[in-house]
């Protein structure tokens, strides 16, 4: 059952006769295929562009892992991938934070707010904090308004503006946090969709799949000089 066509008489009795039932069983019959043909066709204009979607995000995701592909320069990997997620969000407002676990603090490597550059930063993570529980219970973040990062307790670094809205995926090496990616709106609510969590959470993969492999042969690279000068 698609619907149903209701015809009414306010004035009197037996006002519809077995002609006026024919037709309007003949109009419904008319109107459930003109109505099913355009929800098909909705349905291919929302698949269509959901591929479309899906195809960019590839793209993006290639033209990522093709850039840090057999790169050992830890920072140069940082600064190529928030080079390319700032122009992919077409954002001037990006982190990408690391999490020194022997330290116990997040080293922000790269920043840009406002289309700023911003120095690198280190913070220290206090137990039950909203930074202490990204770091023990680490997973994909988003938080839509002000309001929402209000009520979760989300810090205001110094000499920073709050966002609008945010969305951030976490970088895991096996399951060691190597720290998050993050994308900030100052514009306006809600502004990440299911989309740019795919493309956030595909891209910090790959990125945690390089600084891991640059880490190791900066470790080896200072262990061979050691030995060396040994």
């Amino acid at each position: 059952v698609v619907g149903m066509l209701d015809l009414n008489h306010l004035t009197r009795e037996k006002a519809f006769s077995e002609s006026d039932v024919r037709l309007l069983e003949t109009i419904a019959a008319s109107m459930s295929v003109a109505l099913e043909n355009a929800r098909l066709f909705d349905e291919t204009q929302r698949l269509l562009k959901e591929t479309e979607q899906r195809n960019a995000e590839l793209a993006v995701i290639n033209s990522v892992q093709q850039g840090i592909a057999g790169s050992l320069d830890y920072q140069g990997i940082v600064e190529l991938v928030g080079e390319k997620l700032r122009a992919v969000f077409g954002s001037g407002d990006l982190g990408i934070h690391a999490w020194d676990g022997v330290g116990q603090e997040i080293v922000t490597l790269y920043a840009v707010e406002h289309g700023a550059r911003l120095p690198v930063t280190r913070r220290n993570v206090e137990p039950g904090t909203y930074l202490h529980r990204t770091i023990v219970e680490p997973g994909v973040i988003v938080l839509n308004s002000i309001e929402e990062q209000i009520r979760e307790g989300v810090p205001v670094q110094e000499g920073t503006d709050r966002a609008r809205s945010i969305v951030g995926a976490p970088m895991f090496a096996g399951e060691r946090l190597l720290g998050y990616l993050v994308v900030e709106n100052h514009q306006r609510d809600n502004a990440f969709g299911e989309a740019d969590v795919r493309l956030l959470t595909t891209v910090a993969s790959s990125m945690a799949l390089a600084l891991e492999n640059a880490r190791l042969f900066e470790e080896t690279q200072r262990n061979a000089r050691e030995s060396t000068a040994l």
